[in-house]
């Protein structure tokens, strides 16, 4: 049962990878990338999406759902800084700051607000392309926890 147990996990992750490395789109252009300089009001919460420069569809709907997501669920919130979105590639050096800080290494999809830190990676991988309501509600959900 154990070898079975372990078969999965090992299966499950495998394929969480391996998405990132099926259908790649090189130098993809984000359209959702905001200044490093980004003006958010004190307290913010903050996502956070990093990326390398070869993306799979995956990748690019996690990037690009998540911003339009928070742009539809919280657009008073977002027009005054209170959320701020921010998609980073970590090929590009972008942001190493955060990169260092948050220890980076792959894509991540981080919310944060001072020092609460969610990690919703998984979820995102998980339901962003099957399941992009659900998504929508956890993105929902997840806000609402920082507030």
């Amino acid at each position: 049962m154990k070898k079975i147990f372990f078969a999965a996990i090992v299966l499950t992750t495998i394929i969480l990878f391996s998405a990132c490395n099926g259908s790649q789109k090189q130098g993809h252009t984000n359209k959702t990338t905001i200044a490093k300089n980004d003006a958010a009001a004190p307290g913010a919460i903050r996502v956070y999406y990093f990326h390398g420069s070869i993306r799979c569809h995956t990748c690019v709907s996690v990037d690009e759902n998540t911003h339009q997501y928070l742009k539809e669920l919280f657009p008073v919130k977002m027009d005054k800084g209170e959320i701020v979105f921010q998609s980073i590639n970590i090929d590009k050096d972008e942001r190493p700051d955060l990169v260092k800080k948050y220890q980076i290494y792959g894509q991540t999809l981080l919310f944060i607000k001072g020092d609460k830190v969610i990690d919703k990676t998984d979820d995102a991988f998980q339901y962003v392309t099957t399941n992009p309501e659900k998504w929508k509600q956890l993105v929902k959900k997840t806000i609402h926890e920082m507030m």
